[in-house]
């Protein structure tokens, strides 16, 4: 009897360890995460915010359709300030915590840049939405971006400085990835011209005080002033530049298309040229349909980047579809395949480099608007 006891006990032991172990092996992740990394705080938090609308709202609509096989999308959201120290500690969060299976990330360059090796070393793919700088295309094969690089940019700024004529020019530039990488480039495409870049100043990223530059450039008396900043070092330095007298005109770059700019310089940013993305067909179903949702969800028009974020998010889930497997594996996998994938911002692929293939224009400020000069 004692024998008997003994291999029930067995039995029914076994019999716990194969239910323990079924509804083990049955618990999967009830939601896909996804990390996004954005300054959602500091200089670059209207950027970060409008990233983050465009994502929260493609994944709403993914969520309202039934998510992907069955399972929700849940983007964790962390704060980078658009500085690398607080982007390499929020990656390490999505990954070792949060269990990311891809991340979105960042607006900035420097930030994007110092989590690369991260990701590289996990194995973790990484789409940016608005990160320009040329650096980023040789970050490794995790980095993708569905923003340009700045070669588009600074090539078409000296295209446009060549044909019109302009003989002389000073560079300012905020001292970071992004500021050194744009004035690397547009440098290199002038060489050989009749421009001559008639002196270079640099200033950090929250400025407060640029005049001593701002000076001497006025002493070298350039035709035109390219300004390579972000909107709240732009505000600053067109204050300053109104108040020593600088009349050289200004060139810069997409991130001087924000509306704070405008609500706080008004007239000293008037003229002002600048490269902007030339943007996806008004009438493709998929573009109004999304500015459309977003009015719908957020009650005003996108911002910038806002469908930068939306398409980040989009080509993550494609990678998805593609590969078939919702794993950190089936995005790399995925990612790889994507062609002609239609969003937010027109058709979207990708070069060897991860780097998305989207040609610039040139914009002008014209009574308070960024009106188009050349497409």
């Amino acid at each position: 009897m004692k024998k008997l006891w003994v291999g029930i006990g067995i039995v029914v032991v076994v019999i716990l360890a194969i239910v323990v172990f079924i509804i083990q092996t049955k618990k999967e992740p009830e939601e896909i995460k996804i990390g996004a990394i954005l300054p959602l705080t500091g200089d670059l938090a209207t950027y970060g915010e409008n990233a983050k609308a465009g994502i929260v709202l493609l994944s709403e609509e993914v969520n309202t359709k039934g998510g992907i096989n069955g399972k929700k999308v849940e983007v964790v959201f962390e704060d980078s300030k658009a500085q690398p120290d607080q982007a390499v500690t929020a990656i390490q969060k999505l990954i070792n915590v949060d269990k990311a299976l891809a991340i979105i990330g960042d607006v900035a360059s420097s930030p994007t840049l110092a989590i690369a090796p991260i990701a590289n070393k996990n194995k973790i793919m990484v789409v940016s939405p608005a990160a320009s700088s040329p650096d980023i295309t040789n970050a490794g094969p995790y980095i993708f971006r569905v923003w340009p690089s700045d070669v588009y940019e600074a090539d078409r700024m000296s295209d446009f400085v060549k044909k019109e004529g302009i003989k002389t020019l000073s560079l300012f530039f905020v001292n970071n990835d992004y500021g050194r990488a744009m004035v690397q480039e547009f440098r290199k495409n002038v060489e050989g011209s009749n421009i001559t870049i008639v002196n270079e100043e640099n200033f950090d990223q929250n400025t407060t005080d640029v005049r001593t530059q701002l000076t001497r450039i006025k002493q070298s008396n350039p035709e035109r002033v390219y300004l390579i900043s972000y909107p709240k070092d732009s505000v600053i330095i067109l204050r300053q530049y109104k108040e020593i007298g600088l009349k050289s005109r200004l060139l810069s770059t997409s991130s001087f298309e924000d509306p704070i700019i405008i609500r706080d310089v008004g007239k000293v940013a008037e003229g002002t040229i600048l490269t902007s993305p030339i943007p996806p067909d008004d009438s493709d179903p998929i573009v109004s349909a999304f500015r459309r949702n977003y009015e719908n969800r957020f009650g005003k028009k996108p911002g910038l980047v806002a469908d930068y974020g939306y398409d980040a998010l989009k080509v993550i889930l494609d990678a998805f579809r593609i590969s078939g497997e919702i794993s950190k594996k089936g995005v790399s996998k995925g990612i790889q395949k994507i062609k002609d994938l239609k969003g937010a911002t027109g058709t979207i692929n990708f070069d060897k480099n991860g780097d998305v293939i989207k040609p610039a224009g040139i914009k002008i400020v014209k009574q308070g608007k960024y009106v188009w000069l050349e497409k």
